[in-house]
C-alpha cells in the first residue's frame, strides 16, 4: 500500500509510533513524506534515518530546503535543531536524499484503490500552473543544485498557504478561513483533477476538501502525526509524545 504521512520536523518517535501503528512494510508497502522532514522537532537525525531506513521517498519542504542551503554555506544558521544531523558522519549522505527529491511528483491510484490519483507536494501550486505535469517535468528535471531550491517555482510549492488569483503570496500561516482579502487559500484557486496532498500548514491542520488534503497536524507543535493511506483511502494518527 502507498502511504503519506505529514510534516515529521524531526518527531521521530512519533515517526516509529505511526509506522508501528499502520504496520508499514517496507518490502510491500511505499512512503511518502511530504516534505518538512527536518528541523524544530527534537531529532531531525533519527528521523531521516528511519525514513530512509525504510525505503522513503517524499517531496521536498521549506525546511528542508533551509537544512540543505545552510549545510551548502548558501544561507546563514538561525535558530534550529539541526545540529545533531549536521554533525552526524552520514549527515552528506542523507541531506543529499533530501536534496534527491522533487518538488512535486503526480502518483495515481493503483487499479481496485478507493482514493484518487493525487498530486504530492510540500505547500501547494500557483494559480497561473494549468498544466502541472508540465511543471513537474520542468521543475524535477533540472539540477537540484543550491539555484534550485532558491528557485522561485519550488519556493512557490514550498511555501505557499494564502495567495491572489496572480498568484501574490500572503505570509499569513494561521486558519485558512482568515486569509486576509484579497488573499485566498491556494486550493481555492486549483482547478486540477486530481486530489492535491501536502503539509506546511499545521494551523490549518489534517483536512479534507474537494480537491485538497492536508496532512500537517502540527506534531511538533503537539499535535497528532498523520497518515493517509491511498489505496484504503483511510487516515490513520498517533498522538504526539509531548501533547
Amino acid at each position: 500500500m502507498r502511504w503519506f504521512i505529514g510534516d515529521l520536523q524531526g518527531c521521530a518517535r512519533e515517526f516509529e509510533d505511526l509506522l508501528r501503528k499502520i504496520r508499514f512494510d517496507p518490502q510491500a508497502d511505499e512512503l511518502w513524506c511530504l516534505g518538512d522532514l527536518v528541523n524544530r522537532g527534537p531529532d531531525s537525525l533519527a528521523a531521516v534515518r528511519l525514513w530512509r531506513d525504510v525505503g522513503g521517498r517524499g517531496v521536498v519542504g521549506n525546511h528542508d530546503v533551509y537544512a540543505l542551503l545552510v549545510a551548502a554555506g548558501r544561507w546563514p544558521r538561525k535558530h534550529d535543531t539541526l545540529g545533531p544531523l549536521l554533525a552526524a558522519p552520514e549527515g552528506p549522505a542523507l541531506l543529499a536524499r533530501l536534496r534527491a527529491m522533487p518538488g512535486l511528483q503526480f502518483l495515481p491510484a493503483a487499479p481496485g484503490s478507493k482514493g484518487p490519483d493525487v498530486w504530492a507536494v510540500h505547500a501547494g501550486f500557483h494559480p497561473r500552473w494549468t498544466d502541472l505535469h508540465a511543471v513537474a517535468a520542468r521543475v524535477n528535471g533540472a539540477a537540484h543544485d543550491d539555484a534550485w531550491l532558491e528557485s522561485p517555482e519550488l519556493s512557490f510549492m514550498t511555501r505557499v498557504r494564502c495567495c491572489t488569483a496572480s498568484g501574490e503570496r500572503s505570509k499569513f500561516d494561521r486558519k485558512a478561513e482568515d486569509c486576509p482579502p484579497p488573499y485566498r487559500p491556494w486550493d481555492e484557486f486549483y482547478r486540477g483533477e486530481p486530489m492535491v496532498i501536502h503539509g506546511h500548514w499545521a494551523w490549518r491542520g489534517h483536512y479534507r476538501g474537494p480537491k485538497s488534503m492536508g496532512l500537517d497536524s502540527g506534531c511538533v507543535y503537539g499535535g497528532p502525526l498523520t497518515a493517509w493511506c491511498q489505496e484504503e483511502d483511510r487516515v490513520e494518527q498517533v498522538s504526539s509524545r509531548d501533547g
